[in-house]
């Protein structure tokens, strides 16, 4: 997958302003390690899909499916469509 240096910049302003337990795998692996997300065709809201989303940081539980609020797997969802 080609990411453009506007993309980096882009995530690096984002996981600049949090702190991220999985250490940002998602970005560091360039984007081939990613939590099982629904709803990206959906702009700015994820379903967490992970078996153990509980656990996650960025997971919103309350709901069936949960959601995710990591604005890091929000942006790779919106951009890369993935």
């Amino acid at each position: 997958m080609e990411i453009t240096q506007e993309h980096r910049s882009q995530v690096e302003e984002l996981i600049s302003g949090i702190e991220c337990p999985k250490g940002f795998i998602c970005y560091r692996s360039g984007f081939t390690r990613l939590c099982k997300v629904g709803g990206i065709e959906k702009k700015g809201f994820l379903e967490c899909l992970e078996e153990n989303c509980q656990d996650c940081h960025f997971s919103l539980p309350f709901e069936s499916p949960a959601s995710c609020l990591c604005p890091v797997r929000i942006y790779i969802a919106a951009e890369f469509d993935r």
